[in-house]
């Protein structure tokens, strides 16, 4: 299965790549669109998101206006927790793999808090209809997920939604995969919801 997930992961990153800067522009401007029609997205006064990286969605515009927490590197544990961030300018520093992340001095949030009041917006390399989510390896975001009340949205472009992806033991679903065409319910099996007008 580890080896289908690397050549998938190769598959679909090499898809989002082609993608131009003036595409990636338009279709975060759709994607952007399509999140803030998802009831869920509107209704959660407290998000987590990720900053972009490489060619990944920039979400960024649409999440000022909730509690936006960001995942920071905690090397003690070698895992991510999560923290509350106030200004985006102010707030951040370059952390590992060189994603800007939450300064070293801000404290973590509750993970009691996170499970029960978040909604996790994720990133993904690709996921299927069925919720199934090819990070980039890692499992970071799946120990994030874990008892988590509110359905993860995984957050792509249309290129990366793939059909049928390996699903290991520990990865956790995504309740809702949003791109700049559709939102997916995967609670439904891969039923399209109906477009908001």
């Amino acid at each position: 299965m580890e080896e289908e997930k690397k050549r998938l992961r190769r598959y679909f990153s090499a898809r989002r790549n082609a993608l131009s800067s003036e595409e990636r522009a338009v279709y975060d401007a759709a994607l952007r669109k399509n999140l803030c029609a998802l009831d869920l997205f509107c209704s959660s006064a407290c998000t987590a998101a990720f900053m972009p990286l490489g060619a990944e969605p920039d979400l960024l515009p649409v999440l000022r206006e909730k509690r936006l927490f960001l995942p920071r590197y905690a090397a003690e544990k070698q895992t991510y927790e999560l923290v509350e961030v106030f200004c985006l300018e102010r707030d951040l520093v370059t952390g590992r793999y060189g994603i800007a992340e939450p300064r070293p001095e801000l404290p973590a949030a509750e993970e009691d808090f996170i499970r029960k009041e978040v909604l996790f917006l994720v990133p993904a390399v690709s996921c299927d209809r069925r919720g199934t989510r090819l990070g980039r390896g890692g499992g970071f975001y799946d120990r994030l997920l874990e008892a988590v009340a509110k359905p993860p949205v995984g957050v792509i472009y249309s290129c990366q939604t793939g059909e049928d992806l390996p699903k290991g033991r520990y990865d956790v679903p995504m309740g809702w995969v949003v791109t700049e065409k559709e939102v997916i319910n995967c609670q439904r099996e891969g039923e399209p919801l109906p477009d908001k007008e």
